[in-house]
């Protein structure tokens, strides 16, 4: 297994277990981060991001990953996050596609792929049945969710 390979798997481990510390030393400080929700996060936000969501995390949420391959330069991950949605109670699992860039042994680039839509089906029911494929519902999950983003690293400090 090349070492970029298990530091995927690590992150995993360590994102299943709740270990914010184990996922920053994932990243480098100039990491760039994407996927339908969170995209546009540089440097210090990346790792924020994964703290915040696992500081809310449903605590019978389960992170299993399925697939992970690496070798110097790149990466890929596939794995499923299976939760409650906080804000509705509703159970969402989420099949998620990952794809790393290295540097140095560190990730520098993420980008991790899900259809937005079946997110908001499964998170908001009824009305994410109905317009969760609407910009208007992607454009407002995106801007709540970026907004909280902000508030947590201002009250824990984390520069962005």
């Amino acid at each position: 297994m090349h070492p970029n390979e298990a530091k995927i798997r690590d992150f995993y481990k360590s994102f299943h277990s709740r270990n914010s510390a184990n996922i920053a030393d994932f990243y480098s400080q100039d990491v760039e981060f994407s996927d339908p929700v969170f995209p546009k996060l540089k440097g210090g936000a990346v790792p924020g991001m994964w703290s915040m969501l696992l500081e809310r995390m449903d605590p019978n949420a389960t992170i299993e990953l399925l697939e992970a391959n690496a070798d110097t330069e790149s990466g890929t991950a596939y794995w499923v996050a299976t939760y409650l949605f906080s804000k509705t109670g509703r159970k969402v699992q989420n099949h998620i596609r990952s794809e790393f860039l290295f540097k140095n042994g560190k990730v520098v680039r993420q980008k991790d792929r899900f259809p937005l839509w079946k997110w908001t089906r499964m998170a908001l029911g009824t009305p994410g049945v109905l317009l969760g494929w609407t910009p208007f519902v992607q454009g407002k999950v995106r801007s709540e969710a970026a907004r909280n983003l902000e508030h947590y690293l201002r009250k824990k400090g984390i520069a962005a």
